[in-house]
């Protein structure tokens, strides 16, 4: 890991793009994860720590939901870690990953320009585009604050016949020309986390969950959810007030899911 990272701050810029203020990158070429990193620093610095991100080219021991292994080869994905320190009660807090999904799949439809490509989350945090899994994002709370982590494929899709969406890239969906480098989309994303994040904390989660609905791949498809209580199937009817998944079963009775490992099944992402 680098000692001393190519780290630009708030008003800083270079050839890729600037930042807003109250944010900063640091640049590492390798690391167990970027979410590690955001998380020693939030440790050390506490609030001040708010608004630092973390890029690193290969992630040695990266992670998704659920305990899952994120593969993370070098060059092959943007992966980033963001501070967060809202002064918001705790039980609001699991919904930033509504803004953070939402400021991915912003970014990304700034870059995908394929009208064959429908770009759209699936609940809680993954971001798709033609029913393939092109973004995961992995929330995790310490002392002080959150950190938002965020893996994005830019190529070589890993293939992992487990999954129920199998992965995509984005050099897929960019045939007319490169896509941009992951250094170039880490600035665009903070511009995206920024704004969301400042939706978030000033007009509420309520306005960000609004906002996630338009995108969202579930709303009128049946699905099948894990839930830590078992298995749930139900068609999609929309997403709750407070982030939970609302389903309505055979019966016609209402479900509130609020964990749980989501399939749409196939045909309707």
């Amino acid at each position: 890991m680098t000692d001393f990272p190519d780290r630009l701050d708030a008003g800083q810029s270079d050839k890729t793009g600037h930042l807003p203020a109250g944010w900063s990158i640091a640049f590492f070429d390798t690391a167990p994860s970027s979410n590690d990193l955001a998380l020693s620093a939030l440790a050390e610095q506490k609030n001040a720590a708010a608004g630092q991100c973390f890029v690193v080219g290969e992630q040695t021991r990266g992670r998704g939901r659920l305990g899952r292994q994120w593969t993370s080869n070098p060059g092959d994905g943007l992966y980033m870690s963001c501070v967060l320190c809202p002064d918001t009660p705790a039980h609001l807090l699991p919904s930033l990953s509504f803004a953070i999904s939402l400021a991915v799949h912003n970014m990304l439809a700034e870059q995908i320009r394929d009208d064959r490509a429908k770009i759209s989350l699936k609940w809680p945090n993954d971001v798709l585009v033609n029913g393939g899994k092109i973004a995961g994002i992995l929330l995790e709370a310490s002392a002080g604050g959150i950190v938002a982590g965020c893996g994005i494929n830019l190529k070589n899709a890993p293939t992992d016949p487990s999954q129920k969406h199998p992965a995509v890239s984005l050099d897929q969906f960019s045939a007319q020309h490169a896509p941009a480098s992951a250094r170039a989309l880490a600035f665009r994303l903070v511009h995206h986390l920024a704004e969301c994040y400042e939706v978030w904390e000033q007009k509420g989660h309520h306005k960000i969950i609004e906002s996630w609905q338009r995108y969202c791949a579930m709303i009128g498809a049946n699905v099948h959810i894990q839930t830590p209580k078992g298995l749930v199937t139900g068609r999609c009817t929309g997403i709750g007030g407070e982030g939970q998944l609302i389903l309505q079963d055979e019966a016609g009775q209402e479900i509130s899911i609020t964990a749980g490992d989501v399939e749409i099944m196939k045909g309707q992402a």
